[in-house]
């Protein structure tokens, strides 16, 4: 299998990177993309920078470039609920934009036209992917993930997210966009988070605390599908 990897930083692609070592580098845009060979998989893993277009910027590299089979989004993410602390894992069912806001034309929020509102995990894939976690009893959180082009980091703006979303339980800057690639092109995804910081007031402060551990334990994940992973 062709298996692309999407993480945003270099804290978010680095233990991944030094696994598939040795590798070979390239850059295209401002995206960088280290390949290699793991399991007998080809593996692409591409540091896409923040934000939803560079995201789909990288993801559409790995599609159309590399004839990608299966697109794993690897990161952090902001909690937006109590039960949902510092180092808690979340592989979501459904993502959706939080900033897209087309409402008066009769969508949904966080609708872009002819698009679904949120971006449905393949049922197989999140069964299989609980049921491999489960062997080495490794458990992880799931519901809706929102993103958006903004850093939450105050409590005026968790209100407002929790009003206009009620189910969401982590917030991003780039799984929406992969999402929407990855339905336009029928591209499985897998996106797996770990909580950063708590989207409060002390949010950039724990965000640069916690990157590196939460990062890591996003790959914990990661390398299990890896190394599990059959043709989906």
């Amino acid at each position: 299998m062709k298996i692309g990897i999407i993480g945003a930083i270099n804290q978010e692609i680095k233990t991944l990177k030094n696994m598939m070592f040795p590798y070979t580098k390239k850059k295209i845009g401002n995206c960088k993309i280290y390949i290699s060979i793991f399991k007998k998989n080809n593996i692409f893993l591409v540091k896409s920078g923040i934000g939803k277009v560079s995201s789909s910027i990288a993801c559409m590299i790995l599609i159309n470039l590399y004839k990608i089979d299966i697109i794993i989004n690897s990161g952090s993410a902001g909690s937006l609920i109590t039960s949902l602390n510092v180092g808690d894992i979340v592989i979501p069912k459904k993502i959706c934009y939080h900033d897209v806001n087309l409402t008066n034309f009769g969508y949904s929020l966080g609708q872009i036209p002819k698009y679904p509102q949120n971006f449905l995990i393949k049922k197989d894939i999140y069964i299989y992917i609980k049921n491999i976690t489960k062997k080495i009893k490794l458990t992880f959180n799931t519901g809706l993930i929102i993103s958006g082009d903004t850093f939450i980091n105050n409590n005026l703006s968790i209100k407002k997210l929790k009003n206009q979303f009620p189910s969401a339980v982590a917030v991003d800057m780039e799984s929406a966009a992969i999402a929407q690639v990855c339905y336009q092109f029928t591209i499985p995804l897998i996106c797996i988070k770990t909580i950063s910081d708590l989207s409060d007031v002390n949010a950039t402060v724990n965000f640069k605390k916690n990157i590196s551990t939460a990062s890591f334990r996003s790959f914990q994940i990661v390398k299990i599908i890896l190394e599990n992973i059959v043709k989906i």
